[in-house]
């Protein structure tokens, strides 16, 4: 499906190189197909040609031109200049997808179709806006996908098929993309917290940093998969470990006073604001 694809990547930051690394190494493109381009890190883009074999270029049009999909993987506040230049010089059928937080659907079609003011006829764009998280860079990520109104079938199913290498694709209403934002697209850094902190726990009572560390990393992995695999829920898996009277109640009575629930709520719905503030 995707193999005469010509896939232009705008941005060469974090999620683009784990993408990158995700397509080529489950076989969805090859290094000849992707074409990446940064104005400002061409030693970045070099180790990504070095490494994956891909084209790199700072020429936005060299990159988009003749391309079958744009990937826009820049930051929130240079995407709308990227977008502009890349739309100018985009074929008309190709296919938008962007990583860019807070960023609607509609505030890219406008952009794209405001590029094309030169041509004979305007295109109405298909554009898919994703979010997924840092978890990509293992082919983990949680992706929640929402589509434009005139992309096809055959567009969702490129769309899942790009997902899909990078981790697990969720089809989601895009009024909800920005909660997605606040909680798995931001999701990773507050787990990556919660480590921290039970990392200087244990060493509070007298662990080692390494010990601390090496316990807790197989702790959590071992409770992710508890919760994946036996389908129960995490209220469940939690009373089966909480003892009346025993050490569990104790840690969570104490982290229940410092209204750690609420604080983690709190969490999610500061970034889903700060998201919907990125938008505006």
């Amino acid at each position: 499906m995707l193999k005469q694809w010509k896939i232009a990547m705008l941005g060469a930051g974090a999620i683009a190189e784990a993408m990158i690394d995700a397509f080529i190494h489950t076989n969805v493109l090859s290094p000849g197909q992707i074409h990446v381009i940064n104005r400002s890190r061409k030693d970045k883009l070099q180790m990504l040609q070095d490494r994956f074999g891909v084209h790199a270029s700072v020429s936005i049009e060299d990159a988009v031109n003749g391309a079958d999909m744009i990937l826009l993987c820049v930051k929130p506040k240079d995407a709308g200049e990227v977008l502009k230049q890349a739309a100018q010089k985009a074929p008309d059928h190709a296919l938008y997808l962007s990583v860019a937080a807070g960023k609607s659907i509609e505030w890219m079609t406008n952009i794209i179709v405001s590029s094309q003011e030169e041509r004979e006829k305007m295109v109405r764009p298909k554009v898919v806006r994703t979010m997924p998280n840092t978890s990509c860079e293992i082919r983990e990520s949680a992706t929640a996908y929402s589509i434009s109104d005139n992309c096809t079938e055959s567009d969702i199913q490129i769309v899942e098929t790009l997902l899909r290498a990078i981790g697990t694709a969720y089809p989601i209403e895009e009024k909800l993309l920005n909660a997605v934002t606040g909680l798995s697209g931001s999701g990773p850094a507050y787990f990556y917290y919660m480590v921290e902190s039970m990392i200087l726990a244990g060493m509070d009572v007298g662990l080692d940093e390494k010990t601390a560390k090496s316990l807790i990393t197989q702790t959590i992995y071992g409770a992710a998969h508890m919760l994946k695999y036996t389908g129960e829920s995490p209220e469940k898996l939690r009373a089966d470990v909480t003892s009346p009277g025993g050490t569990t109640m104790a840690g969570i009575a104490a982290m229940e006073t410092r209204q750690f629930q609420q604080a983690v709520r709190d969490a999610v719905q500061s970034a889903t604001r700060r998201a919907e503030e990125l938008g505006e």
